[in-house]
């Protein structure tokens, strides 16, 4: 987690700074992010913009398809996972079908990519809060966890990071949020 964290504290430094020198800072499509690379990578600024966002593809569809479809499986009491076949989890797998043809739909609809991807930022980090607060009572309640209970260290990480998202997702919407 730390890695990632790096990586992205990194990815949003650098896209700062690129777009801080060419004073453009409103990106609406993929055209303009890939001109925008252009200060740094010249010539091969769309290459660029297009091997990081197949990249990014091929790593994060079966990562979000996989995780989002076995955690509603494992809500309906179905067995989930890519470990297990098509007969063990049948909607498991129906579910990740379900949401790679559907992205596929809404791009092949026309839906803006940037503002899709914006959307469910502002999505996943007003919700994160609520799920913070239910994961934080869960791991420690003693009759849940038993002898994996979180300990002190875990317990303050992550009700200082609740709190956090919490006063995030409330700045957001008190300083008039994003425009999608």
């Amino acid at each position: 987690m730390a890695f990632s964290q790096v990586v992205m504290f990194a990815t949003i430094t650098a896209t700062a700074a690129t777009l801080g020198r060419t004073h453009h800072v409103t990106i609406d499509s993929a055209a303009q992010a890939a001109a925008a690379l252009r200060p740094v990578a010249g010539q091969f600024g769309s290459a660029v913009f297009a091997l990081g966002f197949i990249g990014s593809g091929m790593l994060a569809v079966p990562v979000l398809a996989g995780a989002g479809s076995a955690a509603m499986a494992g809500l309906l009491g179905h067995g989930t996972g890519f470990s297990n076949s098509l007969r063990e989890a049948p909607v498991f797998y129906g579910l990740c079908a379900v949401g790679t043809i559907g992205g596929m739909a809404l791009s092949l609809l026309g839906v803006n990519p940037i503002k899709l991807l914006i959307l469910v930022a502002v999505v996943n980090g007003v919700t994160a809060g609520p799920f913070l607060i239910v994961t934080m009572l869960i791991s420690s309640d003693r009759k849940i966890m038993g002898e994996h209970l979180n300990g002190m260290l875990a317990r303050w990480l992550g009700w200082t990071t609740t709190v956090l998202m919490l006063i995030a997702a409330v700045a957001l919407f008190a300083t008039g949020g994003v425009s999608v």
